[in-house]
């Protein structure tokens, strides 16, 4: 085996727990692309990084073939087989010895295994439209599908640019643009011209400026930044809808304008010359699909709660489960998950982690994680992280705002798609959609007629095969109006009438 250079012993260890930041990606990148030893360095690191997981599973086939010769073996055939499990696992044991050396050197002071998910970039948005874009001088030039994490920024001298953010706003900016992704639900423009709509799913969306917030309330909306003069000229013009106007020296908080009105920075109405203006950008919005009014009722990130240690989730109408005795999609072999405080997520019950049968299935807020797969499991299922929602009121109801991304997005040497899939109580399964390890995936559709106490349960499968399928995800249940309906609140969140 190649000697390890201890001076990369650090990022490699961050790339084989997955845990790499940008920076450290794209130092790896340029060191194994212009260094031919570091690239034996990194090989002979990653297959040590493999024996240690290997003999970790065979240890845990050593307890069970333990346990099977005691029950089974008479005295001289329990030490013949303990004497030939000995000859097959010492390979394995004396590397998992050294692996684990060096990697208990290198995680000391790492978080707990509760708290892997807060270290990620945090993806807050897709870029999915790109029209005759010249990108500026000192600015990262953007692609179509590309993933936008919190605090990226699009900058440009010309052409468009359309956002699509996770919880389902849309913007279309204009250049000169400068636009910031601050999270799922909010950017700040510093200059140059926005036009946005957002569904229900995205109600509060935020868009910033040098000058004022402007608060979605449903609508469809339009700002830009003029920095021409010697103060920065903000212009909001509503199309549709309506917003509302926070932080501002002209206005008294929570003012709110409705369509066809206007304000600028200054304290004026807007004119004509600006409603002409915002119309222009806002019809190179995209056009929404045939949707009926509707209302958010469930909302996986912001409903989301802790439950007692040992127990399933006790209030509210979310459930968490994996598939421990049947198929996907027959949820009366579903074993309902219970929390546990230490790792701050949901687990199968602990004779069931012993026994190993669901492998690392969890669920956190953020995400989570699927079990074996088939081709690894002995019961030959996919075993799916499953999150239910208990319907509350009859009615025609849909998904929105569905969104997976893989946590492992860089990795070329694992497992590389996962699958998302939708089922309401017994029925056949009404939504499928893969991911790639290269992938962020959306995924949205509507589930019919439901009545009160019908259980639409949406699980992340491994596919086949479970390795380094860690993923965070949300997306929205959503409930069809006949009517209009004024605004709700569901699950400690506000939720206005539709606009579409």
């Amino acid at each position: 085996m190649t000697p390890l250079n201890q001076e990369h012993w650090p990022l490699f260890d961050r790339a084989c727990a997955g845990e790499l930041s940008p920076n450290d990606d794209a130092q790896l990148a340029e060191l194994l692309r212009t260094s031919p030893s570091a690239r034996q360095q990194y090989l002979a690191y990653a297959a040590l990084h493999a024996d240690l997981h290997s003999a970790v599973r065979l240890s845990r086939i050593r307890e069970k073939l333990l346990v099977e010769i005691a029950d089974r073996s008479t005295p001289a055939e329990k030490k013949a087989a303990a004497r030939r499990w000995s000859r097959l696992v010492a390979p394995f044991a004396l590397a998992a010895s050294v692996a684990i050396a060096l990697v208990v050197a290198n995680n000391r002071g790492k978080r707990t295994s509760g708290e892997e998910f807060t270290p990620w970039p945090g993806s807050v948005a897709v870029v999915s439209r790109i029209e005759a874009v010249k990108w500026s001088t000192d600015a990262p030039v953007r692609k179509v599908d590309q993933i936008l994490q919190a605090g990226e920024a699009l900058r440009f001298d010309s052409g468009v640019v359309e956002v699509e953010f996770h919880q389902g706003a849309v913007v279309v900016l204009e250049g000169p643009a400068d636009f910031v992704c601050e999270d799922p639900n909010h950017g700040t423009l510093n200059a140059g011209k926005l036009a946005a709509v957002a569904p229900p799913w995205a109600l509060g969306f935020r868009v910033a400026t040098p000058k004022f917030d402007v608060v979605d309330h449903g609508t469809e909306f339009s700002v830009s930044v003029d920095h021409s003069g010697a103060d920065p000229l903000v212009n909001l013009v509503v199309t549709e809808g309506e917003v509302e106007v926070v932080e501002s020296e002209h206005f008294e908080p929570g003012h709110r304008l409705r369509a066809g009105e206007g304000v600028r920075s200054t304290g004026e109405l807007a004119n004509a010359e600006d409603d002409l203006e915002a119309r222009k950008l806002t019809a190179k919005l995209p056009e929404q699909r045939n949707l009926n009014p509707s209302v958010v009722v469930g909302d996986r990130w912001h409903d989301w709660t802790a439950g007692f240690d040992g127990a399933p989730q006790r209030d509210g109408a979310w459930r968490h489960f994996t598939n421990s005795a049947a198929p996907f999609g027959e949820p009366a072999g579903y074993t309902e998950l219970v929390w546990n405080e230490e790792e701050d997520c949901y687990l199968p019950p602990l004779d069931q982690r012993q026994a190993d049968r669901e492998g690392y299935v969890k669920v956190h807020r953020s995400g989570g994680h699927p079990g074996k797969g088939r081709e690894q499991s002995v019961d030959g299922l996919d075993h799916y992280s499953i999150t239910g929602f208990i319907v509350p009121e009859d009615g025609v109801y849909r998904l929105e705002a569905g969104w997976l991304e893989r946590k492992e997005a860089n990795r070329w040497d694992l497992d590389d798609v996962l699958d998302v899939a939708v089922h309401v109580n017994d029925q056949p399964v009404v939504l499928r959609e893969t991911c790639s390890h290269t992938q962020f995936m959306r995924f949205r559709g509507s589930l019919g007629d439901l009545k009160a106490g019908d259980v639409i349960y949406v699980g992340v499968g491994p596919n086949g095969v479970d390795h380094s399928d860690r993923f965070r995800w949300s997306f929205s249940v959503v409930r069809e109006l006949e009517t209009e309906e004024s605004t709700t609140s569901v699950g400690g969140a506000a939720h206005s009438k539709a606009i579409f």
